[in-house]
């Protein structure tokens, strides 16, 4: 079964029973430059973040936390991890099409992304969006290695795409339509 994105509207019991999760997946790949407990639980308590969840079953598997900037109708990503099991499956983008749509509908029109550029996040977040996102920081040092800030566009997103189903066809014959000159076919005599 492929993996499932769920919003989560945090409070401090949601924050007790998935918090340790959470925990452990930025100490996993940030070690000591991990964020604390604390700034953890505000980004995903705090009442204007958008929180989005990824599970496999009953585990969780990633997340991505988008908050308020200092700027009205910006938000930023501030936190976005794949356990490293599924790393590669491109689960990061469900997560963060989940907060684009989470943001616009509450008219957010802009999300910035501090995006890793050793890993190639950057790259691919440039390639994703293409001309809704722009670089409003080229490469930079960060305590965790080199970044590049980028802004995408919301208000410009595509549409969700629907799955459609396309319609039978018909397996009864059908008459050909009255022309000009040919008089319509009747399968039943006139009721008058």
């Amino acid at each position: 079964m492929a993996p499932m994105v769920k919003a989560i509207a945090f409070d401090a019991a949601t924050w007790r029973e998935l918090g340790p999760r959470m925990l452990e997946l930025e100490r996993h790949e940030w070690r000591a430059r991990a964020f604390s407990e604390r700034e953890m639980r505000w980004q995903a308590t705090n009442r204007d973040a958008v929180v989005m969840t990824s599970w496999d079953g009953p585990t969780l598997i990633g997340f991505a936390v988008a908050g308020p900037a200092w700027t009205k109708g910006r938000a930023s990503l501030l936190n976005v991890l794949i356990d490293p099991a599924y790393r590669g499956r491109g689960l990061v983008w469900p997560l963060i099409a989940a907060v684009e749509r989470a943001l616009a509908a509450r008219g957010i029109r802009e999300l910035d992304i501090d995006a890793r550029v050793d890993n190639g996040f950057a790259d691919a977040i440039e390639r994703r969006y293409r001309t809704r996102a722009t670089v409003i920081e080229a490469d930079h040092p960060s305590p965790y290695g080199p970044q590049r800030t980028l802004r995408v566009d919301l208000k410009r997103a595509a549409p969700r795409r629907r799955r459609t189903r396309a319609a039978p066809r018909s397996r009864t014959p059908r008459r050909p339509a009255a022309g000009r000159g040919r008089l319509a076919g009747r399968t039943h005599p006139p009721t008058r």
